[in-house]
């Protein structure tokens, strides 16, 4: 049995990512950790298979309890982040407390432990803006706010 972190499994895009996880995979576990703040929301992963699935309430930015969850897992995919370009004007601190040391916690506890994969979601916000077509994962990045400033830094 493969046991898979998911940090912010409690959002829209990683409590998706949790139930698609358990449905197609039956040798995975997933712990889920989630600070359940503004985008999280446990209702969202009603119905999912119990004997499977563990969630335990914790912050990224909190290194022991990122281990802490860590432990034991093969895998960790990160959905977790503060989000949204207008939060990050009103106050940036939250955006580098859990975008940029949430993200070192993770990889620091992934590479401790032994965990054989990290998957980082990001967003295409780090690229900057573009008039036409799309960006490529090769092309520079060019934050332009907080928001994807610590994406960016995370990454």
């Amino acid at each position: 049995m493969k046991t898979i972190l998911v940090t912010g499994g409690a959002g829209f895009i990683g409590s998706h990512f949790v139930k698609y996880q358990l449905d197609r995979y039956p040798d995975v576990q997933i712990v889920n950790f989630d600070k359940l703040t503004y985008a999280g929301n446990l209702d969202n992963l009603r119905g999912v298979d119990e004997s499977r699935y563990t969630f335990i309430r914790g912050d990224i930015a909190d290194a022991a309890a990122v281990a802490q969850a860590m432990a034991g897992c093969d895998a960790v995919v990160n959905f977790a982040a503060e989000t949204h370009v207008d939060r990050s004007i009103l106050g940036a601190s939250e955006f580098i407390d859990t975008d940029v040391r949430g993200v070192h916690n993770i990889v620091e506890a992934a590479r401790k432990l032994g965990a054989s994969r990290v998957v980082l979601v990001s967003t295409d916000e780090v690229y900057g803006s573009i008039d036409r077509g799309s960006f490529s994962e090769t092309d520079p990045v060019a934050p332009r706010n907080p928001y994807s400033a610590s994406k960016a830094g995370a990454n």
